[in-house]
């Protein structure tokens, strides 16, 4: 009863949900209201290494927005805004650039899924 639980997809409350994915394996789900300041997620592994924020089970804004950017390159990166204009957007902006890249890195197998709720378009 306690595994099935633990599976258990919780019903989405906020505008945005992402699910941190490792391959195909469903790592982390983060549910955000920028607007609000909130943020919920849920794990679903037991190894730190594969959760969107680590050890931290109750992470906030600031843990939010430093894990988007991990998962992006660099602002101070060199020509930078030829590779917002290939993507398509008018400035930095992580949130923004994960849509687009699903926040793919070339240097291992983690990815983000966005899921929008009510009210959110893009």
């Amino acid at each position: 009863m306690d595994y099935i639980k633990e599976l258990e997809i919780p019903s989405q409350n906020l505008p945005v949900r992402m699910w941190y994915m490792y391959k195909e394996k469903y790592c982390t789900l983060i549910d955000v209201d920028e607007t609000k300041n909130l943020i919920q997620i849920k794990n679903y592994t037991d190894n730190v290494m594969f959760r969107a924020f680590g050890k931290k089970e109750h992470p906030d804004m600031d843990d939010y927005r430093a894990f988007l950017e991990s998962r992006c390159f660099p602002e101070s990166r060199d020509k930078m805004k030829l590779v917002l204009q290939d993507l398509g957007l008018p400035f930095y902006d992580p949130y923004l650039i994960i849509q687009k890249t699903e926040g793919r890195m070339a240097e291992d197998d983690f990815w983000l899924r966005i899921e929008k709720g009510k009210g959110e378009t893009g």
